[in-house]
């Protein structure tokens, strides 16, 4: 799992958009600028990632920050704004996927590599397992739109998170997890289609 922002990691978004959109890591220019122009959530994880180059900036010479920082602000306000998406205290590793716009909020968690996720989500604070935190999501998770995870529980590696669940509970490696409250309704569930695949619902 990833714990801190890995340079290099917006290439590794990319290359996953150009996958689940085009099927290769190297469509034609066309496309690409389709892509870039028309896809909310590839803007959306694009501010997100500068905001963290900017942070890193800052780290080294504040003086030489204040610009991205300012820029960051005023992109994180329009990603805000017009989209409802906020993300931008997550750590979230390389190969971050936005299917869809639209009411996202990831609170200050830490999420691996591979992370995939669609509209109406919330991942934050929440009371669960007889504590109060925040979870913990591991590489090569997909979650489905409308689904809630808090608590300071944990989410294994390969997770799927189906449509509505409103997950409170940690869960292993490889599980398909569905229903409020969410349950593991299957082992070794394989979603790596799910994770390339080209429309996120």
């Amino acid at each position: 799992m990833a714990k801190t922002e890995r340079r290099g990691a917006f290439r590794a978004d990319i290359e996953k958009f150009y996958r689940v959109q085009f099927g290769n890591t190297s469509p034609s220019v066309v496309r690409k600028c389709r892509l870039w122009l028309k896809h909310f959530g590839l803007h959306c994880v694009a501010v997100y990632r500068f905001g963290k180059m900017a942070g890193r900036i800052s780290q080294v010479s504040r003086l030489l920050g204040i610009p991205f920082v300012i820029v960051h602000v005023i992109l994180n306000y329009w990603m805000q704004f017009f989209h409802h998406v906020n993300i931008d205290d997550a750590t979230i590793g390389p190969g971050f996927f936005i299917g869809h716009v639209g009411t996202i909020y990831i609170g200050p968690v830490v999420i691996g590599e591979n992370f995939s996720v669609t509209h109406n989500v919330t991942i934050g604070v929440g009371h669960s397992e007889g504590k109060t935190g925040l979870p913990s999501i591991g590489d090569n998770v997909w979650i489905g739109t409308g689904s809630v995870v808090s608590g300071a529980i944990s989410v294994g590696n390969g997770v799927t998170i189906a449509n509505g669940t409103m997950l409170t509970r940690s869960v292993g490696d490889g599980c398909l997890v569905a229903g409020n409250p969410g349950r593991v309704v299957m082992n070794s569930f394989d979603n790596s289609e799910l994770l390339t695949k080209r429309e996120l619902e």
